[in-house]
């Protein structure tokens, strides 16, 4: 039910310009900063439908652009690197997908891009950044749906703080790619992630899963640090399936009745947050709960499903795709509409899928599937509380 986009990152040298005896390469002038090397790979056919016995519902890939965020808690003063923006302390760049299968190198203002020469997947990334200790993110997304993360981190003010609150607690807008053909696919080819330190000689090591990465000089230090970033699909799919077929069968208890029509006219997801709209999801949601603790505002929004024939009413099926925001705040509210043999009149009850407590929370890249039967059994309108999905 998880697919992944894996972004393998390895520190393979940071040097100084060239040193006295000459055995090291110079960095070329243009460049400012220590040459930080990584080594990406994402699948060059990806699929990140879910399994799911019922139709394909269009979840096949569709990114354009891949953004590389590195978020400084601290910059060194005085290296060797000339720092034009001292107070800079977000930096990033981007290359879009046909960028990222381009078989020659790729070169922007302060990076370059290689191809994947050996066919195993793998392209080396390098980057020249100041030395200092930083945060490192991803993102893929697709440009013109609603979402512009480069305006974003555009925006952050050059004060010389400390803003990887600011990445962390990033958002991305739940109508994502609306009026798009493809919208379920480039909804569920988001991805984020953050790279953590990897020692692959000792896998018990305290500094695996270690976020901070610390760029130097010290040539003691090259190629001892290996890092890993996985990018992990963003959007979660709830999938609600409902069967009215048993409400018309003779009632066999005392309190029964025989119900001539049944129908659920309409499903409403909520996110929790105090909105008409569909609201957000975070970027990265477990980080910003983190942060956050039990201070964390929801942000996503209502969503409201109508079932428009008479079929649908009866037995159907609806998905919705949404971004998690870190918090629990969702429950799912439906309406049923009936006709008994007593009552002639339709009443309408109401009831509430409870997902707040849910066992581990409400995860990204997850698939909850609802199975309703509705029975020809009087009961009022009621809340049913989900810990856990089987």
């Amino acid at each position: 039910m998880k697919k992944t986009f894996v972004l393998l990152l390895v520190i393979l040298s940071l040097v100084a310009c060239s040193s006295e005896n000459g055995d090291t390469d110079p960095i070329p002038l243009e460049r400012k900063g220590a040459p930080v090397s990584f080594s990406i790979a994402v699948p060059t056919v990806s699929s990140t439908r879910i399994a799911d016995p019922g139709s394909d519902a269009g979840e096949h890939d569709s990114w354009d652009h891949l953004l590389i965020i590195v978020a400084y808690t601290k910059k060194e003063q005085g290296t060797v690197f000339p720092d034009d923006d001292k107070k800079r302390m977000v930096y990033y760049d981007t290359f879009t997908k046909t960028e990222f299968d381009s078989i020659a190198p790729v070169e922007h203002t302060n990076s370059v891009l290689s191809p994947d020469t050996d066919h195993d997947g793998y392209h080396d990334f390098t980057m020249y950044l100041p030395t200092g200790d930083c945060h490192v993110y991803g993102i893929t997304y697709s440009e013109g749906c609603g979402f512009n993360p480069v305006s974003y981190l555009d925006a952050i003010a050059k004060d010389g703080k400390d803003h990887n609150a600011d990445i962390t607690g990033m958002q991305i807008t739940n109508d994502y790619a609306t009026g798009k053909t493809d919208q379920v696919a480039k909804m569920v080819s988001v991805a984020t992630g953050y790279a953590t330190y990897v020692d692959t000689s000792d896998p018990t090591s305290k500094l695996n899963g270690n976020r901070l990465l610390h760029i130097s000089l010290d040539k003691e230090n090259e190629m001892k640090q290996y890092w890993r970033m996985t990018l992990t699909r963003l959007a979660t799919k709830v999938d609600i399936q409902w069967d009215a077929q048993s409400a018309y069968e003779p009632a066999t208890s005392p309190e029964g009745v025989t119900y001539t029509d049944v129908r659920i006219n309409q499903f409403v997801f909520r996110g929790g947050a105090a909105t008409t709209g569909s609201g957000y999801g975070r970027l990265f949601p477990a980080l910003a709960a983190e942060a956050a603790g039990q201070t964390l505002t929801p942000v996503g929004g209502n969503k409201t499903f109508l079932n428009t024939s008479e079929i649908s009413r009866r037995n159907g099926r609806v998905y919705h795709y949404t971004f998690p925001d870190g918090t629990n705040s969702k429950k799912i509210t439906f309406s049923l509409v009936t006709s008994t043999d007593i009552v002639k009149d339709k009443t309408s009850s109401y009831y509430t899928f409870d997902l707040t407590n849910l066992s581990g929370g409400f995860r990204r890249a997850t698939w909850y599937k609802i199975n309703v039967s509705i029975v020809g059994t009087k009961k009022k309108d009621g809340t049913v509380t989900i810990i856990a999905f089987n």
